[in-house]
């Protein structure tokens, strides 16, 4: 299923990245994901068949995020900060369930996620989209790569990109972007969106 895709890579592809690019500031990319709290907006998803899905996304730090697809209508992937709910109108009345750490997604939704950490940073391009910052769970770096694209003027994270062992990838690109807004914590509750789906 694509949602599935948006959230994991069960082993990343071997890839030799390059050194950080000359005029890539980490350390204010850095600074930006430690400040980085609570955000909401749109998202645009290419999955790895070429097709598109977009909806509404919330975040809400450590470890929650929703997803609320367009369509088909109750297709949702809802973190609560253990488990990720995966909600597919198409084939199941019930959320399937995954652990939040198996996922590369968890690490953007640390309380703390620093750059710094050794083994999180596999690399770092800029171009004229932005600076690309390359991160694996040094704990199980075999779980999946997650690329992350953040604007330069101001700082902000535009996009990610998840890889998967077969080199299949899903692109989340946002839109409407706010960050530092109030979010009631039951939109990040899995047992509280199954009842409702059902």
């Amino acid at each position: 299923m694509d949602r599935r895709t948006l959230l994991f890579g069960l082993a990343a592809l071997p890839l030799a990245l390059p050194a950080f690019a000359q005029g890539v500031n980490v350390s204010a990319i850095n600074s930006y994901l430690q400040g980085l709290r609570s955000a909401q907006g749109r998202f645009t998803q290419t999955n790895p068949n070429r097709s598109v899905q977009t909806g509404s996304f919330y975040l809400q730090k450590p470890g929650r995020i929703r997803f609320e697809y367009d369509k088909p209508k109750g297709a949702m992937v809802v973190a609560d900060g253990q488990w990720v709910g995966v909600f597919d109108p198409k084939s199941n009345r019930n959320p399937t369930r995954y652990p939040l750490d198996k996922t590369p997604l968890s690490l953007l939704l640390r309380d703390r996620l620093s750059l710094s950490e050794p083994g999180l940073v596999q690399g770092a391009t800029r171009d004229a989209r932005g600076t690309h910052i390359t991160v694996v769970d040094p704990r199980a770096p075999k779980e999946g790569r997650m690329v992350m694209t953040f604007s330069e003027n101001p700082v902000q994270l535009r996009e990610w990109v998840v890889t998967t062992k077969t080199g299949q990838s899903t692109r989340v690109v946002l839109d409407q972007y706010r960050a530092g807004v109030q979010l009631d914590r039951s939109l990040f509750n899995v047992e509280l969106a199954a009842a409702d789906y059902r």
